[in-house]
């Protein structure tokens, strides 16, 4: 009990230059001070009162016994304490024994703990008898732990959106994509989308399907309409005098209407035949455009050079800048109060994930077989450096902590054992000093 105690104390990972809480000691401390210290004094007083009789008689048995357990108790007394302090404040050599090493007894503990406590191969024993995937997947079957974890989740993320400051991520995200966006070829990724959309007539296709859509368009009455509005303006302003006078022969409401619908039929029959002849000049027209619009985006250097001149001018724009800032707090504002709201979307989108993810891993084998084997390798990885690491805060732990808190953690975990050295030494000596005694009356060395 004392151990797990002085282990779970001296293991506790207090943060560098905090002090050990400080607690009076144990009761079974305090218990077993005073049985080791009235046995000395019931020695001391029996040394009394047989050394006041001269050792007459039976009191010569007493006296012998006494004395004996003085010597044992004070010595014991004097080892115990030697131990922890200096005994009676006198700087006596080879006392205070933990103090002094200090140091040595934090690196030892450190190698003691990496040597028997971190072992690779029996940490990677461990996991393997107990493997990751397999108990991710049976604790995310259970409803109440993906709750769990989702609450947590989503208390984290409502903090961290609180909390943060949002301007790094706004430099770095916009940093990022100015990276990714000038590093991005767009006059070779122009002259590759476009050698795309040509191969196999893809173009063609896309033109007689525009050609369709613009032929739909010009039949609603609508555009017939607004194009014959816009005609009738067009005439009084270009051609007023001759339009006062169209007005004696025909209405200006009919001839612009008229003249609108002869203009959106040539417009129709001109786009039909474009979209139904495979060989229209038109056609053949465009193909050569766009072949010429290739070849000049990968050979021409100007207008590369244009282009990349144009990227940086857009990128380096404060208002792209700005885009970027509005579309972080956007989303910031967007899961903040999609976090508070009863009926979150992200919490049913994580809710969904977990359960997926759980159903994922009982389901497949291979990839919790996968995902036992990534934990592995990651872990034989990081192993050494873990062990360093661990090793070297417990040790500078232990040599961060005043000596005085050091020294009551050490005397309250094995203190109150110690203390039966003190106690066995009174009772040892006293034991001897009668067997003593008795020996040297067989000897006949006494009277």
């Amino acid at each position: 009990m004392a151990e797990g105690t002085l282990l779970r104390q001296v293991l506790w990972c207090y943060p560098h230059g905090m002090t050990i809480p400080t607690a009076p000691p144990g009761h079974r401390l305090r218990r077993q001070r005073r049985i080791a210290l009235s046995l000395l004094l019931l020695a001391f007083a029996l040394f009394v009162i047989a050394s006041l009789t001269r050792g007459q008689g039976p009191w010569a048995w007493v006296l012998a016994a006494s004395e004996a357990a003085l010597v044992g108790g004070l010595a014991d007394w004097f080892a115990v304490v030697a131990l922890f302090r200096h005994p009676l404040g006198l700087p006596i050599p080879h006392t205070a024994i933990l103090p002094r090493n200090r140091e040595r007894l934090a690196r030892r503990l450190a190698q003691f703990i990496r040597e028997h406590f971190l072992q690779e191969e029996a940490i990677l024993a461990l996991l393997r008898q107990h493997p990751p995937a397999a108990g991710m997947a049976q604790w995310l079957q259970d409803r109440r732990n993906r709750i769990l974890l989702v609450d947590q989740l989503q208390r984290f993320l409502h903090q961290a959106l609180v909390l943060a400051d949002l301007e790094p991520l706004r430099l770095a995200l916009a940093q990022s994509l100015s990276r990714q966006l000038e590093q991005l070829d767009l006059a070779h990724w122009s002259a590759q989308l476009l050698q795309l959309l040509t191969q196999g007539g893809r173009h063609q296709t896309l033109l007689s399907d525009a050609l369709g859509r613009a032929d739909d368009w010009l039949a609603q009455e609508s555009v017939q309409s607004e194009l014959a509005v816009q005609l009738d303006r067009l005439l009084q302003r270009a051609y007023p005098t001759l339009f006062s006078w169209l007005r004696v022969v025909i209405n200006p409401v009919h001839f612009s209407q008229n003249l609108a619908s002869n203009l959106l039929r040539a417009v129709q029959e001109t786009l039909g035949e474009i979209r139904d002849d495979p060989q229209h000049p038109k056609r053949v027209a465009f193909d050569a455009w766009l072949q010429e619009r290739l070849a000049h985006l990968h050979s021409d250097l100007v207008l590369q050079q244009q282009i990349r001149q144009w990227q940086r001018e857009i990128l380096a724009h404060p208002a792209a800048r700005e885009y970027v800032g509005q579309i972080v707090g956007d989303l910031r504002q967007w899961l903040l109060a999609d976090l508070g709201h009863p009926r979150s979307h992200s919490r049913r989108f994580l809710l969904r994930a977990t359960q997926g993810l759980a159903k994922i891993l009982v389901q497949h084998a291979p990839l919790r077989a996968a995902v036992d084997s990534y934990v592995e390798g990651s872990l034989r990885r990081l192993f050494p450096s873990l062990q360093d690491r661990f090793s070297y805060h417990v040790e500078k732990t232990m040599l961060a902590w005043p000596m005085t808190d050091l020294i009551r953690v050490l005397e309250e975990g094995i203190g109150s054992d110690l203390q039966y050295i003190r106690i066995n030494g009174t009772l040892v000596g006293t034991l001897l000093g009668i067997l003593i005694h008795g020996a040297f009356l067989l000897l006949g060395v006494l009277p």
